[in-house]
């Protein structure tokens, strides 16, 4: 039993399965970079907050040992870990960022997790097949989705007894315990596809969408000219029939049980193979857009209509894959879909 213990865990980035969704060494050091450089978050010498380190001091430290903040192999997580017999608690206090260079180890400073909590909320982190659909970064460190070691516990020395961090860390988040404030990743997934005419039926439902959008936006070209037609044709002397070549779809999918919801994020309409702006579904809503009697939402939903995938969360993938990734969203787990797709691959 213990309360409020320091803890310093390691994330080395090499160690972080694609399984988990994301690689918080890899993109977290970015995000604040980004943020410290713009002067909108405070880079501090060490956890005492004695110094600021200035952008300016740390571009200097950067070009002296040809190292870069942002691509950083190894994070560090200050924490405070609270446990008994019964549940763990963890609180993230901090974080710091160490390079290997030529020259030996580089340290960047430190970052208080407290002054960048508005940053760690409203930004996402990037995730792979295997994530969720939208994962901001304090979540994502909160999930405990990403493998450490414990590094120091308090005044505890590790360096005689290995093994007594492992144990310590698996007492803490691999037993019985429960841990309270974790995360637990949504079951949901961000498919970006593209729907196009079906000129084998002519009532594919994707066709009809396509159809209807197309009529609409020829009865109404001020509002072509408003979501982008303006980029590519003159308002005034544009006359011709506009035609639609294909439509981009995002959804957000979420699967509760074996029942699947949709979402609809976005939309992007082609005329003539140009794409015009991206459009909210709220903005289509505010069209009272009726295709076969139904709106656009409930097409969608219905899902009786051709697609292909071409992004998966933020994993781009091949045209020709687009089947089998539908395949392992329906008969595999949604954190384990790379592994499928590997193994359908070698079979």
């Amino acid at each position: 039993m213990y309360t409020e213990v320091p803890a310093l865990i390691h994330l080395y980035a090499a160690n972080q399965s694609d399984t988990n969704g994301f690689n918080l060494v890899d993109e977290l050091p970015k995000l604040l970079y980004k943020n410290i450089l713009e002067g909108k978050l405070t880079l501090w010498d060490s956890p005492k907050k004695q110094v600021a380190i200035s952008p300016n001091a740390l571009k200097n430290i950067e070009n002296s040992n040809n190292a870069t903040f942002s691509n950083v192999e190894s994070l560090f997580i200050n924490e405070l870990w609270t446990s008994n017999r019964r549940k763990t608690e963890f609180f993230i206090a901090g974080f710091s960022f160490l390079a290997e260079t030529d020259k030996g180890r580089v340290s960047f400073g430190y970052v208080d997790a407290k002054e960048a909590i508005l940053i760690l909320a409203n930004n996402f982190i990037l995730t792979n097949v295997n994530g969720p659909a939208e994962l901001s970064f304090i979540n994502a460190l909160y999930s405990r989705k990403y493998d450490f070691a414990l590094i120091q516990f308090g005044n505890t020395d590790f360096s005689k007894n290995i093994a007594l961090a492992q144990k310590i860390k698996n007492d803490a988040f691999y037993s019985k315990k429960k841990v309270n404030g974790l995360y637990l990743l949504p079951t949901s997934k961000l498919l970006s596809y593209v729907i196009e005419k079906n000129v084998a039926d002519k009532n594919d439902a994707g066709s009809a969408l396509i159809k209807g959008l197309e009529n609409f936006l020829n009865s109404n070209k001020e509002i072509f000219f408003e979501i982008g037609g303006n980029k590519y044709y003159d308002f005034h002397t544009y006359k011709n029939e506009l035609s639609i070549t294909r439509i981009e779809i995002v959804e957000e999918w979420q699967k509760k049980g074996n029942t699947f919801s949709y979402v609809p994020k976005n939309i992007k309409i082609y005329i003539n193979n140009k794409p015009l702006n991206t459009l909210s579904f709220e903005d289509i809503e505010k069209w009272n857009l009726l295709i076969q009697f139904k709106s656009i939402d409930d097409i969608l939903a219905e899902k009786k209509y051709i697609f292909s995938i071409f992004k998966f969360n933020n994993t781009f993938i091949p045209s020709d894959e687009s089947a089998l990734y539908l395949k392992a969203l329906k008969e595999y787990k949604w954190t384990q879909v790379s592994n499928y797709i590997k193994y359908s691959r070698n079979n």
